[in-house]
């Protein structure tokens, strides 16, 4: 009996014990809830203000209105293309509906630098154009890109004669392109707004390294569609885990757009597992200049049809990307004024997607962009992004979750302090 007595006095301490456990943690509720509050509250706009910081590009419009009378903002318009051959053929031109080009561009230009001549006070006297072509007072540039086999140009002196080859993404710009995209260098510079030499090419750091192990490769030659490429730059890509997922660790090169189309296949071109085992550091032979000259013929100028009679007039190339940086006296008519610049392009019809760079990660801009979720993936669905743009639309997203985050946390931090008051103002009144 007595066994038994002590055991259940045992059982009742600890009972007792664990209640009062019990009661002091429910009693700290309101602590923790507030805890918890303030850490989700943290995280959220924490991550909110660094992913907007991150995105340089983005950001442009602030570098072009600093100490100006006049702010800027930075529009995009995507446009369609279509690919005869794939990833490895350039976009063509379809219509006047879905697509732009150089012929476009002009048009563009003209209304965009006609409005900006009016806003400015210059209509009727030293506005338009430039001599050029380009704009006067503001900057634009345009670009494609497709996929290709890129080699490097073995060294003479070396005792092997090895090259290596990768598939590569070709991005074909036009215009100041290096104004809407700041680059790091790792040596030389960005391709000239005015072509003085219609085979230059820029490296990014992830091909560089691949092909030759070091930055300072400024000089050296690489071939690319039978023709031979002189090296100005290589350029650092964003390499933060967002721009990652869109592509920036691929190895990717930047030439002139002329170039496509001057050169770019209408055919697809094969990139095969040798080659793409080539891109992850296998040596590729130096082909003999006979095979050189077989491949090309094979694959280098031939038309749709398996003509390869190079007198052909060639289709227009199409323009996936159209970048401004247009001035703005009043806040949105850069919006307008670049909708209005467009062919057939209505609110209705958004037959092309109107992007403000410049404020795309407001608070109400990320929540339009995902809400109502999936609208407008579907709605982006028949165009093909630059990894810039698929970089600025992973950010939006995860701006979207950290929103939400941060209004979790915000009412969490409300109901903790809910709580205190009302365990608080019970105590007071013992």
């Amino acid at each position: 009996m007595a066994i038994a007595k002590r055991v259940r006095r045992y059982a009742k301490d600890k009972l007792y014990l664990q209640k009062r456990r019990i009661k002091k943690i429910i009693l700290a509720a309101p602590f923790w809830v507030v805890l918890i509050g303030i850490a989700l509250t943290s995280v959220g706009i924490g991550r909110y203000i660094y992913l907007k910081d991150i995105r340089y590009d983005q950001q442009m419009a602030e570098y072009w209105g600093y100490e100006s009378a006049i702010p800027y903002r930075h529009m995009s318009v995507y446009a369609r293309g279509a690919r005869p051959g794939g990833e490895t053929t350039p976009p063509i031109y379809i219509d006047t509906n879905s697509s732009l080009r150089r012929a476009d561009i002009l048009t563009i230009r003209t209304t965009l630098q006609n409005l900006a001549d009016v806003s400015s006070g210059t209509g009727g006297g030293k506005g338009g154009l430039g001599q050029d072509g380009r704009p006067r007072g503001w900057e634009d540039c345009y670009s494609s890109f497709l996929m290709a086999n890129i080699t490097s140009i073995a060294d003479p002196t070396s005792e092997t004669g090895f090259s290596f080859n990768t598939p590569c993404e070709i991005v074909a710009i036009d215009g100041n392109y290096s104004a809407f995209h700041p680059f790091g260098y790792m040596s030389g510079g960005f391709l000239p707004e005015i072509p003085n030499d219609n085979r230059q090419i820029v490296l990014n750091d992830v091909l560089a390294w691949k092909f030759y192990k070091s930055y300072d490769v400024l000089g050296e030659k690489v071939k690319l569609w039978g023709e031979e490429f002189t090296i100005i730059g290589v350029v650092r890509e964003p390499n933060d885990s967002i721009a990652r997922a869109a592509g920036t660790e691929q190895p990717r090169a930047y030439i002139y757009f002329s170039a496509m189309e001057e050169l770019a296949p209408l055919e697809a071109q094969d990139i095969s597992t040798q080659q793409r085992n080539n891109a992850n550091g296998t040596a590729a032979a130096t082909p003999t200049p006979a095979a050189s000259a077989a491949g090309q013929a094979a694959a280098g100028e031939q038309l749709p049809g398996g003509s390869s009679d190079n007198t052909q007039v060639r289709p227009d190339m199409a323009i996936l990307c159209y970048e401004a940086m247009l001035p703005e006296a009043v806040r949105g008519v850069a919006k307008n004024d670049m909708s209005s610049s467009l062919a057939n392009y209505t609110p209705a019809n958004p037959n092309f997607y109107v992007i403000s760079n410049t404020d795309r990660f407001g608070l109400r801009d990320s929540w339009r962009f995902m809400w109502p979720i999936g609208k407008t993936q579907t709605r982006l669905a028949p165009y093909e992004f630059p990894f810039w743009e698929k970089t600025a639309q992973l950010t939006s997203q995860h701006l979207f979750a950290d929103e939400i985050v941060t209004a979790v946390g915000i009412i969490t931090l409300l109901s903790g302090g809910i709580m205190a008051a009302l365990r608080y103002r019970k105590m007071s009144r013992k």
